[in-house]
């Protein structure tokens, strides 16, 4: 049975089931989420088994491993750790509106295992606004895979009491903080021929992204 435990409880037990590679159903200021600690896998491993908590990613969410997983990092210094040649525009978004509701497409870095990067060779990052998320990392040293805690094609939920059941009994432990404060998934910017470009509209206004570079 899923443990459940309430945000303003402490962290300290989510925070040994992510260390050990376990699943957790996160809170973020947009949706909630379902992830993983980045350390516990090795980046030069190969992809983890449908037994691990990444791999149980896709089997709760009834998604192809063929698609990635976001990163949720813990700031702007992330982009070098994690990218590579990171387009200025890219850095200018990032201190701009992280922490926040923007998710950037980046290059990934060599610190970023093969298995966790998309086809063309880039990761999703962001910065959360959300306390607990924040907290998480600190406490972990190491930056969160999440993905919104939802079957494929199904709305994402803004609301612990709006997580489908199944998903809740899939993971290891949930964090409850009741409502998000956006109730609304991130946008997702990549920068093409220098140009930002826009691939989901969420939470953040693409007029407020598109302001930056007028």
């Amino acid at each position: 049975m899923t443990q459940v435990l309430r945000a303003s409880e402490g962290l300290a037990p989510a925070v040994d089931v992510l260390r050990v590679g376990g699943l957790a159903l996160l809170p973020t200021e947009t949706v909630y989420g379902v992830g993983v600690s980045v350390a516990a896998f090795d980046a030069g491993e190969d992809v983890p088994g449908p037994e691990t908590g990444y791999g149980r990613i896709f089997t709760l969410k009834q998604r192809e491993r063929t698609q990635t997983v976001p990163w949720l990092v813990d700031g702007t210094q992330a982009l070098e750790r994690f990218g590579a040649d990171v387009p200025a525009q890219i850095r200018m978004l990032a201190e701009a509106f992280w922490p926040g509701a923007l998710t950037l497409i980046v290059p990934a870095s060599s610190k970023v295992p093969a298995f966790m990067r998309a086809a063309d060779g880039t990761v999703a990052l962001r910065a959360s606004a959300s306390p607990v998320i924040q907290e998480l990392i600190r406490e972990l040293g190491s930056p969160l895979a999440v993905t919104s805690a939802n079957t494929h094609g199904m709305p994402a939920p803004a609301a612990f009491a709006d997580v489908e059941p199944r998903i809740l009994e899939g993971v290891d432990i949930a964090i409850d903080a009741g409502q998000t404060t956006c109730c609304d998934a991130s946008t997702i910017v990549a920068v093409c021929e220098g140009k930002p470009v826009i691939l989901r509209e969420g939470a953040l206004s693409i007029d407020d992204v598109q302001s930056l570079f007028k």
